[in-house]
């Protein structure tokens, strides 16, 4: 399991290198292992027609995202309750949960006001940076 996360971990260090760059594909070889990154080029067209369907979609909803890549968990510790549960009412900047990466527990905090409407992604699921974790209704 060590190294099923390590492998994640380094996995997530690369893809934030190459996020940003003009880099389309990376082969990473190493003992037992090889990890290839590719990218394919989105058409401007299609990037820009899709943008705004989806904030159409739902305007009063926002997503909490994850910080980083890593493993997602609801609870401070296996033993205590969820930081949060759908219905409940949090605040901006309220931690509504922890993504673990490299060992370090890194909060996840609401970016604004509202109503949890519902929870993406499973207790102890892998997410990516920026995966939508879950989604906060409008306040009111």
């Amino acid at each position: 399991m060590t190294d099923l996360r390590e492998t994640v971990e380094a996995t997530g260090r690369i893809l934030d290198l190459v996020r940003g760059s003009d880099v389309r594909r990376l082969v990473v070889k190493g003992v037992g292992v090889t990890i290839v990154v590719e990218r394919a080029a989105l058409p401007a067209a299609a990037g820009a027609s899709e943008a705004p369907a989806e904030e159409t979609a739902d305007e009063t909803a926002a997503a909490v995202t994850a910080p980083l890549m890593g493993v997602f968990y609801q609870r401070p510790a296996p033993d205590q309750p969820p930081f949060v549960t759908v219905g409940q009412h949090v605040e901006a900047g309220e931690q509504v949960a922890i993504v673990e990466a490299m060992k370090m527990m890194n909060p996840v905090v609401a970016g604004r006001s509202g109503t949890v409407l519902r929870v993406n992604v499973a207790d102890g699921e892998v997410v990516e940076f920026e995966q939508p974790l879950m989604e906060l209704g409008a306040v009111g």
